[in-house]
């Protein structure tokens, strides 16, 4: 299995070095036609600030593809804005351009269907999901929430009161937090929900008492979970996470569970042979020992799909997260 492996990365670091040999380092705009294939230098779009789960995503997949000469050269540029609207629509206007990848997942649907954005990923070329994460809920060390119960009692009765930080509109946090509050019996609209930027801010809002609860992406809070001044009520995950010892949102009483899943999409108008290429590049990049590391590193679950499987999961998706959005009111 490692040798297959190994065959199609030297084979794809073949393409690119002919590619390279023969005009030398291909750059991104000024030089890139439409029609040209994969080449040298890869940008990587986050449409979410940097520190976040997406940013993680690009970051660490930017290693693996240098690490083993999978590219020259991967430019991570952050567009942050519009629960993930804005990046998706940067992509959607660089039609042809067989250089460009956006990390997308959940929170890019949700973001569409909340926001009313013209752009949405069919003005883009999906191409695999990569793995899926989960969501944190959790209080300061010294909060007098102690369990997830005892929060859903303050949510139940004074829902306004309880400020919860997070991600954007339309992001799994916020989908997390108003589906819960929906299935305490209280009205979503309730929810006093502040977004933030990245898992960075929502852990200062937390810690800098600006915020009693916050609700991010479990790998963002692992280390001060682990240092003891964070608590974590629950985890979002349908079962609980390997090594972790935090009760899913499900055993400590609220019957939800949702994956915050990563995937990387193209530019739209690529030729077939220009997204193999990009597919055959992402495949490369999962077998990599730096990307599996990665996953153990952040608590992300393999549930690599391409293809046929991939397009196939995303129609489902979006109509379980259209679903969910329009059962909340927040459409």
């Amino acid at each position: 299995m490692k040798r297959a492996a190994l065959s199609r990365r030297e084979a794809l670091a073949g393409v690119i070095g002919a590619v390279a040999l023969g005009g030398g380092v291909l750059e991104m705009r000024s030089s890139r036609q439409p029609g040209e294939r994969t080449g040298s230098r890869i940008e990587m779009v986050v449409p979410a600030a940097a520190g976040g789960g997406f940013d993680s995503v690009a970051r660490q997949a930017q290693h693996a593809l240098g690490e083993n000469g999978l590219t020259r050269t991967v430019e991570v540029v952050n567009l942050p804005g519009g629960g993930g609207t804005v990046g998706l629509s940067y992509v959607a206007q660089q039609a042809g351009r067989p250089d460009l990848l956006m990390v997308m997942g959940t929170s890019i649907l949700g973001g569409v269907r909340i926001t009313g954005s013209p752009a949405t990923l069919a003005d883009t070329t999906p191409l695999a999901k990569l793995a899926e994460d989960y969501v944190v809920v959790a209080v300061r060390a010294d909060s007098s929430i102690t369990s997830l119960g005892r929060l859903a009692d303050r949510w139940r009765s004074r829902p306004r009161e309880v400020v919860v930080a997070g991600g954007a509109v339309g992001t799994s946090d916020h989908l997390l937090a108003a589906m819960a509050l929906q299935r305490l019996g209280a009205d979503p609209a309730d929810l006093n929900y502040i977004v933030y930027s990245g898992d960075g801010e929502v852990l200062a809002a937390l810690l800098s008492n600006t915020a009693d609860v916050a609700v991010s992406s479990f790998n963002g809070f692992a280390a001060q979970i682990e240092a003891g001044e964070v608590r974590a009520l629950a985890v979002s995950s349908p079962n609980r996470l390997p090594g972790v010892d935090i009760p899913t949102v499900r055993e400590a009483g609220l019957d939800l569970d949702l994956a915050n899943w990563r995937g990387l999409a193209a530019a739209p108008g690529i030729t077939e042979r220009q997204r193999a290429d990009l597919e055959d590049l992402v495949r490369a990049l999962v077998e990599t020992p730096e990307w599996r590391r990665s996953l153990a590193r952040f608590g992300w679950q393999d549930t690599f799909l391409a293809g046929a499987d991939f397009e196939t999961f995303l129609a489902a998706e979006d109509e379980r997260l259209t679903a969910i959005i329009e059962g909340l009111g927040l459409a």
